[in-house]
């Protein structure tokens, strides 16, 4: 993938800034406008996500992508139950991640597009025992632009809802979330190396009700996660494999835009700021940077079809 160390942080989290202020705006303005919705009960057949996500620096796993320039990062998702029992349920996931770029990696680049980076996933997930839950999918990472090769992956996660052992969240707070993900590179590499291989990732987020109000709530999180090779994963110029790859953690803030009509879905602002910790084969891949400082804004919509 392609590397860039050259800094344009100031003009990205002044971007950030102006799309908050105009996200918050709209709120306040679908308000005047905004009707009440009926509470007729339906049953939910299809859940479905987009948004999009801007940041100032982009890092897949800890490897470098994009460090210059404005980055949006449009996603799709879909989840389709498929059946649920008394402490079980099956579903089927299916969606969409992309990166754009107007920086070297993008636009910006030598006769090349904007659209940097397209995923495909699809998959099934399961919850069950009440508090846990499970997903087995297949990930194809592609590069519009042919600023990388295409890597395919078998991605298979866990995680656990701890906010039960807090009382269930009636404090405000939501429990320590832990996760834990392991993923089997197929075809390709993504540090790209020499042969294909396995990364683990563990992570937390503890979160809680920072603002409890009915007009304007507002909840943080902290979520830290940390990725290792298990084979191959973090190679480095010499062949040589990172057991390390890299730390991140930070804060996120968010905030539902509830005085959107609820005819367009349920809405959701957040921002972050976060620290990324690198290891010695990512360092390298960085400029020799072992450090970086990354900033966040994405807003995120949920929908519902359902049976009338």
């Amino acid at each position: 993938m392609r590397r860039s160390t050259a800094k344009a942080r100031s003009n990205t989290v002044r971007t950030l800034l102006v799309l908050a202020a105009a996200l918050l705006s709209f709120d306040a303005a679908a308000a005047r406008g905004s009707e009440e919705e009926s509470a007729e009960a339906q049953v939910p057949q299809v859940e479905i996500g987009l948004g999009i996500d801007t940041t100032n620096q982009y890092f897949f796993r800890g490897i470098q992508q994009e460090t210059q320039g404005a980055i949006a990062q449009p996603w799709v998702d879909f989840v389709f139950p498929l059946w649920e029992g008394e402490n079980t349920s099956w579903s089927f996931n299916i969606g969409s991640w992309n990166s754009l770029h107007d920086g070297p990696t993008g636009s910006g680049g030598a006769g090349i597009s904007i659209h940097y980076e397209l995923d495909f996933y699809a998959g099934f997930g399961i919850d069950f025992a009440e508090n846990w839950s499970g997903s087995i999918s297949y990930v194809v990472l592609s590069s519009p632009n042919s600023a990388f090769a295409t890597v395919q992956e078998l991605d298979v996660s866990l995680s656990f809802d701890d906010s039960g052992l807090f009382g269930g969240g009636s404090d405000g707070f939501s429990g320590v979330q832990p996760s834990v993900t392991i993923a089997w590179e197929l075809d390709g590499q993504s540090d790209g190396g020499n042969d294909e291989g396995i990364y683990l990732e563990v992570g937390i987020e503890p979160a809680f009700e920072l603002i409890d109000s009915e007009k304007r709530p507002v909840s943080a999180s902290f979520p830290v996660v940390a990725g290792f090779s298990l084979s191959d994963y973090f190679e480095g110029a010499t062949g040589s494999n990172d057991f390390f790859g890299f730390a991140q953690g930070g804060i996120s803030l968010s905030t539902p835009l509830s005085r959107v009509p609820a005819r367009l879905g349920s809405w959701t602002l957040s921002g972050g700021i976060s620290i990324l910790l690198l290891g010695d084969n990512l360092e390298a891949i960085n400029g020799g940077d072992n450090s970086e400082v990354i900033f966040s804004l994405g807003l995120g919509i949920d929908l519902m079809s359902a049976d009338s």
